[in-house]
């Protein structure tokens, strides 16, 4: 009889936890995209330096999220590491300009 050979790197993932932390990234970055949206639209930003805002702001979320959350070790938390950076950014771009078009167009409409 010969013993059945296990991969660790099989046994590392839980497809439960791992889609678990890709739910909460997506939650955490679509609420800090309507916040970024609320403040691009009460400062009244607007075409390209609207998107750089929200670019510069989900870079330092994703920093934030890399040293606070992860520790620096993304990969104990997710299939592929560089997730920290990209899981969730273009869907939060669409909440991100809803609140940031509400707002201007609230705050910014008489100027």
């Amino acid at each position: 009889m010969s013993a059945q050979q296990i991969n660790p790197d099989d046994a590392l993932y839980v497809d439960m936890f791992i889609a678990k932390n890709s739910q909460t990234m997506t939650f955490i970055r679509s609420s800090y995209s309507a916040i970024l949206g609320l403040a691009a639209g009460t400062l009244g930003l607007t075409n390209l330096s609207g998107f750089i805002f929200y670019f510069l702001g989900s870079a330092f979320l994703s920093v934030l999220i890399f040293v606070l959350k992860t520790k620096a070790s993304p990969a104990l938390y997710f299939r592929q590491p560089l997730d920290v950076f990209t899981e969730g950014v273009l869907g939060g771009l669409f909440s991100y300009i809803l609140f940031w078009t509400l707002l201007y167009g609230i705050i910014h409409v008489y100027d």
